[in-house]
């Protein structure tokens, strides 16, 4: 019950209510009450309770906005206050049956509201009622006004809804008004009927007239006529037939209002009223009501002594005792009595503090603990029993004690459960303790409470056994008063932790060897020692670790824990099955091939170190979605890659887990290869067709190819012929690769090889379709390269202002990529045989249209050629091969997470995780590259130097100008907010600089008046190149600035040095290329780097000087290998101009120290330096002479810092 729980606080409830009932607010609505109670302490000035009853005045619920809530003072000063001023009934029953609410409910079950008539008076008028309401200040206006308009009016009408209406909130506002004081004038009209009423209060005039005598007998019985101007015998009241119902907890009674009736009096009923015209005297029948026991005390004073007189009511409180014994459980049992036991077994108990015995009457009494004279406290319930109803006990040997301890010396054991407890030796074996929780019982004693907050060390304290190393570290002070708790230094030798599998279950159990201590009994407790009958000692600081390790391990985290300890000499995992094998193998038992086209049926088994396993075992725990497993080969983490491969297995249905088989695929077998070997077994039973297929592609080639499948000699050498075995067992197995042979190898001519023998081993009726993609440079020598060796074939160049509408019926057809990807619409249709992709790595950008038009490409086989397959990022190159191999590798997101990672502190740059290896493995058949330095040894030597260079005191002011002038642009470098950068600004000024580094007539573009002014590079220049000339040696100058090449130009005709140039809108590139290398005369050729870096041949040059440097060394590169390719029969001097003191030696710092020459098919560096500079880096760059010298520390930070630009 509700109210029982706030009984405590009606004492003090009721005191407050006496002087403060004017000042809390009451409203309702049905019977659900918000009352506000003033307080200080209150945000709002006043905590609102919400109170709800049921059948008149039980109270069912009760919530507080205060931080009590459920439980206060204001719930209780609430629940009286909801009472009306004589305590007799709740405001909301007493409204209930009020004649407000029954004069406006009936005016809203007939569909009558209020109209407004102006000057703040509002109407009714129908053929029952004819009513006004004014408001006689604006004021009074303003506040009646929320009460018609504050929602919208129901539609339908009845009892539920009217409590929406604003009729309701009217009736409700008139009602308070007539309790706060205001009177209800009734007078009579002319037939001497009491039909006319009026009331005025807070500014706000009612008046109301009831024509209808029916209605008039209907809700003239309602009027409390104590609040009206009527004659009314109020003090002449009697109370009889008083009867108490304890079981409800309320008192019946009948009240009589009227005295002697005057005969000559002549008096109409009007419904159960007498009333007397013209001398306005009321009679009101004998009213029959009751009320709770609990509101007695709110009555007023003379019907409260008639009432309690005839109850033999005892005022003064008696304090209830009770019997009390122990069950077997360890329950309380109860049984409450008066002045002896058995006094009250036909009594009643009227909770919180009355007693009703038919003998003696309604008594006060106090310290009852429930309503119930026995009963029963079960022992799991004691310790809630006692934190609220203990302080009412009061027998001796059962009183609570909540600031003193029990008699006796404070001890501890450790229990089976390995729980630390603290208890009171009392010294008598006798005495007998029970534990209720924070309670302790000692008999005769009484109940202890133990978890004080002052006392960190108590009785009947139990610490669990995770919490017992941090609570010994923080109360050593406080347990070294405990005798025995700390014991001597231990002879401990050396702590050993054994791994078991769980005896059930899948996790493991971690079980410490004490070596020196085997004949003690010894437990651990994180980094403490725990001997029985010694005491705890901390362990030595060298083994904290390994005992703060937990006794057990859960399933979830097995893997995890094997994986970071598999190798730790400290833990010995004593069963095979749960140590990680070092090795994986897929041994091969069976093979067979329904037919010489389908996939591969493998019968294997898993072979580790430790053993084999049918793969059938591992096929099923993948289908029942197990994470590891325990096995004869080991631990095996089912989330490794192999595991995770196999179970696309499962999803796709190519696997028999009864067999222990897969059916694989070419690209799966490659797959499951990379991912752990596959072996035969010495047994193995296969096919010798599957045995030898089996074998090419392990080795991921074929026999040598017959003479008569070439149309031509294409003259290849041995690496190149090893190369076409490698493209034709690609293509004999429909599969795609990438030809990464350094620069100047032979890609072409190796991919031309391919088509021929592809074209010459078709079938004469189904002849193949070849599409060759290439940079529009390269045109044309493809165009010579494939008319040469395939005289055969049918060619077309598909590029040019007079290209047909339609592709046109030939077997090969060229394209660039520029011209691809305005008419890819066109590409779409026809099935290609092979597609040739030259310098695939132009395609590297997955988001570009041209790698979307790539994939989308239909050919049996797709062949990419390029030197540079990695030139930034591994998404980069994984975007090579989703060209060439769509679905092959995994996610972008996957990629990432086996492959790349970026430093956690500063994310600078990918780096290679130790996994790359695995994608070594799984690319490895795709992909052939090999080097100049290993294929072609008899190739002439590189010789690199860097020419340092000097600024001219022009081009020293130039470059401080610059730098003073954008220093606000290298001020923002120095901003915390990055946001703030404008890197477009930056790398501006960065080319400006390196133009002042060139030539001054560069950076005001005015290279034709280059003499006006002095570049220290230009000197240097030209003392090189005279020098080179001099010594007969044809050079080779590149830059990335045309108003640079057209300086040297003019040098060059100014000094009449013949010269041979292409620059970016070169059109007779051919010609320019035959000038330098057949013309003896021809000494130099000047070209742009980009434009002259790639489908050209310059080996008639052995001097290259790089006048400056581009950004991306790769380009640099693919230049110089116009020069050091196969032709050239000299050695190749390389040199480059690098300005001191400038950022040129910054740059060429970063270069060297940033940026790894690409020497396996996947590297890890970003080639661009725009993505690889920093904020740091730049700062670096654009300092001019700074005095700091960059150390190996500098050095390391760099590689950690974050790259600024993506």
């Amino acid at each position: 019950m509700v109210l029982n729980a706030l009984a405590p606080f009606r004492q003090t409830a009721m005191e407050y209510l006496a002087t403060n009932r004017s000042s809390i607010k009451i409203d309702f609505s049905g019977n659900c009450y918000n009352i506000y109670i003033p307080d200080e302490d209150s945000p709002d000035g006043n905590w609102v309770s919400t109170l709800k009853f049921q059948d008149i005045d039980n109270l069912v619920f009760a919530s507080c906005s205060c931080p009590d809530g459920d439980c206060c003072v204001h719930l209780m000063t609430a629940y009286l206050a909801a009472y009306d001023t004589n305590g007799w009934l709740p405001v909301h029953y007493k409204f209930e049956l009020s004649f407000w609410k029954e004069l406006f409910f009936k005016l809203f079950l007939d569909g009558i509201s209020l109209e407004y008539e102006g000057d703040r008076r509002y109407s009714l008028i129908s053929k029952d009622i004819s009513l006004e309401i004014t408001a006689l200040s604006t004021e009074s206006f303003a506040t009646w006004l929320p009460l018609l308009h504050e929602i919208k009016e129901p539609v339908i009408r009845n009892t539920k809804t009217f409590l929406q209406s604003s009729l309701y909130r009217i009736a409700k506002c008139l009602f308070f008004f007539n309790e706060a004081g205001a009177c209800l004038e009734i007078s009579e009209n002319p037939q001497g009927y009491p039909t006319c009423f009026t009331l005025q209060w807070e500014g706000i005039n009612f008046s109301c007239e009831i024509l209808n005598l029916s209605l008039l007998e209907e809700v003239f019985p309602k009027i409390n006529f104590g609040q009206t101007d009527l004659v009314f015998h109020k003090n002449s009241c009697s109370v009889s037939s008083v009867r108490v119902a304890p079981e409800e907890a309320r008192v019946y009674f009948t009240i009589d209002h009227r005295e002697k009736i005057i005969d000559s009096y002549p008096i109409t009923h009007i419904g159960s009223i007498g009333y007397v015209a013209k001398k306005r005297l009321v009679f009101l029948p004998p009213q029959e009501a009751s009320i709770s026991i609990y509101a007695i005390s709110l009555l007023n004073e003379e019907l409260r002594h008639q009432l309690l007189s005839l109850l033999c009511y005892e005022s003064k409180e008696r304090p209830i005792r009770y019997s009390i014994h122990f069950l077997r459980d360890s329950s309380l049992s109860f049984t409450a009595y008066l002045d002896y036991p058995g006094d009250l077994e036909n009594g009643y108990l009227i909770y919180p503090n009355y007693c009703y015995v038919s003998e003696k009457g309604l008594l006060a009494i106090s310290g009852l603990l429930t309503s119930q004279i026995s009963f029963i406290v079960k022992a799991d319930q004691v310790e809630d029993f006692l934190n609220t109803q203990g302080a009412l006990i009061r027998e001796p040997g059962f009183e609570i004690f909540t600031d003193r301890v029990p008699e006796g010396q404070l001890t501890y054991n450790i229990t089976e459960q390995g729980k630390l407890l603290f208890h009171y030796d009392t010294g008598d074996p006798t005495t007998m303790d029970i534990r209720y929780g924070s309670w302790t019982y000692y008999s005769s004693q009484g109940f202890f409470q133990h978890r004080q907050a002052n006392l960190a060390i108590q009785d009947g304290l139990i610490i669990e056994e995770n919490d017992i190393p941090d609570f010994i570290m923080k109360h050593e002070v406080g347990l070294r008063t405990i005798p025995g708790f700390f014991a001597p230094t231990p002879t401990l030798k050396n702590l050993i932790l054994e791994v078991y599998k769980e005896p059930k279950g899948s996790g493991l159990v971690l079980k410490p060897v004490f070596q020196g201590l085997e004949h003690d009994n010894c437990r651990l407790f994180g980094t403490f020692l725990y001997r029985e009958n010694h005491g705890f000692n901390l362990l030595p600081t060298p083994l904290h670790a390994l005992a703060s390790l937990p006794s057990r391990i859960a399933p979830e985290e097995v893997p995890e824990f094997i994986t970071r300890y598999a190798n730790d000499d400290r833990l010995v995992f004593t069963d095979s099955q749960i140590s990680p094998p070092d090795s994986l193998e897929l041994i091969i038992l069976s093979i067979t091939r329904p037919h010489p086209s389908s996939p591969l049926h493998l019968e294997l088994e898993l072979k580790t170190n430790l053993g084999t396993l049918p793969l059938g075992n591992v096929l099923q725990a993948l289908k029942n979605r197990k994470t590891f497993m325990f096995s004869k080969a080991g631990f095996l983490n089912l989330q490794y890659c192999l595991f995770q491969f196999l179970k696309q297995f499962l999803s796709a249905h190519k696997c028999v887990i009864a067999n222990n088989s897969v059916i694989a695929t070419v690209t799966d077998i490659f797959k499951l290869d990379a991912l752990a070997p596959l072996s035969l077994h010495q047994n193995v039973k296969a096919s010798k067709e599957c045995l030898d297929f089996f074998s090419q592609l392990k080795a991921s080639c074929l026999p040598p190819i017959p003479n008569n499948l070439f149309s031509t000699d294409h003259q290849l050498r041995p690496y190149q012929n090893s190369g076409l075995l490698w493209l034709w067992f690609l293509y004999n197995h429909r599969l795609s690769g990438l030809l990464c042979d350094e620069m100047g190898l032979g890609k072409t001519h190796q991919a031309t090889a391919l088509l021929d023998i592809v074209f010459q081993s078709s079938d004469a009726q189904e002849r193949p379709k070849f599409l060759v993609v290439c940079p529009t440079s390269v045109l044309p020598h493809w165009e010579h390269t494939l008319t040469t060796h395939l005289p055969n074939v049918s060619i077309f160049s598909f590029h040019g202002p007079n290209k047909p509408e339609t592709l046109p019926p030939c077997d090969i057809i060229i394209t660039s990529y520029g011209t691809l990807r305005q008419n890819y619409e066109k590409f779409y249709k026809p099935s290609f045989t092979v597609c040739v992709f030259d310098e695939i790595h132009m395609a590297k950008n997955k988001s570009s249209q041209i790698h979307k038009i790539l994939c989308r490409l239909d050919a049996q086989m797709k062949l990419g050629l390029t030197g540079t397959p990695v030139e930034n990022n591994l998404l980069e190159f994984k975007g090579l091969l989703d060209i060439i191999l769509p679905n092959y590798l995994p996610s972008d997101a996957l990629f990432k997470k086996l492959f790349i990672k970026k430093n956690s502190a500063t994310e600078s740059e990918d780096e290679i995780i130790p996994s790359q290896d695995l994608l070594l493995k799984l690319t490895r058949p795709f992909i052939l590259r090999r080097t100049k330095k290993h294929v072609l040894p008899e190739l002439p030597d590189k010789v690199e130097s860097i020419i340092p260079c000097t600024l001219s005191p022009e081009q020293k002011k130039l470059y401080l100008a610059t730098l003073q002038r954008e220093r606000s642009q290298i001020a923002e470098l120095e901003s915390p907010n990055e946001s703030n950068i404008n890197y477009l600004h930056v790398f501006a000024l960065l080319n400006h600089l390196k133009q002042i580094c060139n030539h001054p007539a560069i950076f005001f573009k005015n290279p034709d008046k280059y003499k006006e002014h002095q570049s220290g590079k230009w000197n240097s220049f030209v003392r090189l190149l005279n020098d080179s000339l001099a010594s007969g040696y044809k050079v080779v100058v590149f830059s990335q600035y045309i108003h640079m090449i057209r300086i040297i130009t003019l040098y060059l005709e100014e000094m009449g040095i013949k010269y041979a140039s292409i620059q970016g809108k070169s059109l007779n590139r051919k010609e320019e290329i035959e000038l330098f290398t057949k013309d003896p005369e021809c000494r130099v050729f000047v070209g742009s780097l980009l434009a002259a870096g790639t489908g050209i041949n310059l080996t008639a040059g052995n001097v290259v000087i790089m006048y400056d440097r581009w950004w991306n060394p790769a380009k640099e590169n693919q230049a110089l290998d116009r020069v050091h390719r196969i032709g050239q029969k000299n050695t190749v001097f390389i040199y480059k101009l690098m300005t001191e003191d400038t950022l040129e030696e910054r740059i060429h710092y970063l270069i060297e120290k940033k940026i790894r020459l690409l020497d396996q098919v996947v590297s890890t560096q970003d080639t661009n330096i725009l993505h690889m500079l920093n904020r740091e880096d730049l700062i670096t760059i654009l300092s001019y002479k700074d005095e700091r010298t960059i150390t190996d520390h500098d050095e390391s930070s760099m590689s950690n810092e974050e790259t600024l630009i993506e």
